[in-house]
């Protein structure tokens, strides 16, 4: 019976709200997501993209990810995956580096990898610009994009997979957990996203999870990860009411705030005297300004971060990804930017003459 755990945007390296206690939490999701492996017995895990938050990850980040991937080895579950936008590199990539240790598979759109006889395809981050998927016989789709189905602008049409031939799909990208079965060629089509292990972002509310798939049958399981708690005060509610008197130790504390009866000073000092790890404090209030308060709320992050998920917004060409890799590459010193940008649009020329 092929059973594998579908896993995805994990994003080992996080220091979300510049805590070191988050880098640590998307850590620990990770190493969860392999113990979850081992308990269930399956085949093998599917990563699908993101497996880093950003294409350098530092040494702590490497040596949990190396945790978990000699403990799969150790127990004889593959590790199959494909690479998401946060971590795309130029050239070779983590996952390359990880299969030449044997601790993982890059899956590939051409060359499918078996797995007790199912043939597994992968498909890498490739843009924000329309995408067309390649035609299969049956057996696995692994990709990391955003579908028409979950963004307005998203690339890749629900339609286009349905006709792709892949008996199932399975997605990263998107951060919260979604599945469609639909019919074709006289058979059900399994689509399905499996959520972030952590959350990224204030706004993804649900539980964390993963998917426990047996790729025969297609029935799909939820699995619940246990993550650090995030505490919501909702826009109509009492936000120095509610913290008073709820258990907030060692959350992160999220206030909607719509009223002027308070200001954000105030929140986050009672939030962190109750013991939270983190107080946000979403202002929704009109008035540009509130008992002296700037009307713009600073979140201080990681700039890698901000500049890589906007530019993943970005119609990008291969070539304009690649100039912009060099550009941010931390291991290219300064004065051998302009030279190493000048080399690959001359061998991009030649390419094409």
């Amino acid at each position: 019976m092929a059973r594998v755990l579908h896993t995805g945007d994990t994003h080992i390296g996080f220091r979300q709200y510049g805590l070191e206690e988050r880098r640590d939490d998307f850590a620990k999701a990770f190493l969860q997501v392999v113990q979850l492996a081992l308990d269930e017995g399956v085949s093998a895990v599917i990563h699908a993209g993101d497996l880093f938050e950003d294409r350098t990850p530092g040494a702590e980040d490497l040596l949990a990810t190396l945790q978990g991937l000699f403990t799969l080895k150790d127990a004889g579950i593959r590790f199959l995956g494909v690479v998401g936008n946060h971590e795309q590199r130029r050239g070779v990539q983590w996952l390359d580096f990880f299969e030449e240790l044997g601790l993982a598979v890059h899956l590939r759109p051409d060359k499918p990898f078996d797995l007790e006889g199912i043939p597994v395809y992968g498909l890498d981050f490739s843009g924000r610009r329309e995408i067309t998927p390649p035609s299969y016989a049956d057996g696995v789709l692994v990709c990391h994009q955003l579908l028409d189905a979950v963004a307005l602008d998203g690339e890749l049409a629900v339609e286009k997979l349905i006709s792709c031939g892949a008996r199932i799909v399975l997605l990263g990208d998107y951060h919260e957990y979604r599945e469609w079965r639909e019919r074709a060629r006289n058979q059900e089509i399994l689509i399905t996203y499996c959520g972030s292990t952590e959350r990224w972002a204030l706004d993804e509310v649900a539980e964390r999870g993963v998917n426990i798939i047996d790729l025969r049958s297609g029935r799909l399981d939820r699995r619940r990860l246990k993550t650090r708690p995030f505490f919501y005060v909702r826009a109509d509610e009492d936000p120095i009411q509610r913290l008073e008197n709820s258990d907030i130790h060692n959350a992160v504390v999220v206030v909607y705030l719509a009223s002027s009866r308070w200001t954000i000073a105030e929140i986050e000092k009672l939030g962190y005297e109750r013991g939270a790890l983190a107080v946000r404090v979403r202002d929704l209030r009109e008035s540009p300004a509130h008992e002296g308060e700037p009307s713009i709320e600073i979140e201080f992050g990681d700039v890698e971060h901000a500049v890589t998920e906007a530019l993943s917004r970005k119609n990008l060409s291969p070539l304009a990804r690649e100039i912009d890799h060099i550009i941010r590459d931390l291991k290219i010193a300064d004065s051998n930017v302009d030279p190493e940008v000048t080399a690959l649009l001359e061998r991009a020329w030649r390419a094409k003459a």
